[in-house]
């Protein structure tokens, strides 16, 4: 398989931000402090498709693996960002319509990480349509990306990492 340059992009920028992450490195207390347990750190980062929201499959796939995460990760160790894709007609509005049925989806399914909308539409310009979780894990070293719906596999695998 190979890497567009945008998907690079992607990775490298990622890979900054869970090193800064996964290493402690506390910037605004001077930038060289490491934590003691930087290994022991996950982080899970949904990225969700717009257009999945009409996918039932992807929905509850995405909603069976959220209700089971432990409940750091439902609070401080994971993040979403909603990609909407480019259509025919660029304008404000398909951010607002957006914007709002997230926010109806997230108080009705009780989603407590934050959710941020990708407005530049730079997680949709990777060329990879469709909503995923990619889980960092700092005690393998390694970034895994899984593709909603979840294989029955797939979720088993990510809740070992998990538990680990």
């Amino acid at each position: 398989m190979t890497l567009k340059f945008c998907d690079w992009i992607l990775v490298l920028l990622f890979g900054c931000a869970v090193f800064f992450y996964f290493r402690g490195i506390d910037l605004a207390a001077g930038g060289d402090s490491i934590d003691e347990d930087v290994f022991d750190k996950k982080l899970l980062l949904f990225i969700l498709d717009f257009q999945d929201f009409s996918c039932m499959t992807c929905l509850d796939s995405f909603l069976g693996l959220y209700r089971q995460l432990p409940y750091r990760f439902k609070t401080s160790n994971a993040w979403g960002i909603l990609v909407v894709r480019k259509s025919e007609k660029q304008d404000n509005r398909q951010f607002w319509i957006a914007e709002k049925k997230l926010r109806g989806f997230i108080q009705a399914n009780q989603i407590t990480f934050p959710v941020l909308m990708d407005r530049s539409r730079f997680f949709g310009g990777s060329g990879k349509e469709g909503s995923s979780v990619l889980l960092f894990d700092g005690i393998r070293n390694s970034v895994d990306r899984y593709d909603f719906p979840l294989t029955g596999y797939q979720f088993e695998e990510i809740f070992e990492i998990l538990n680990r």
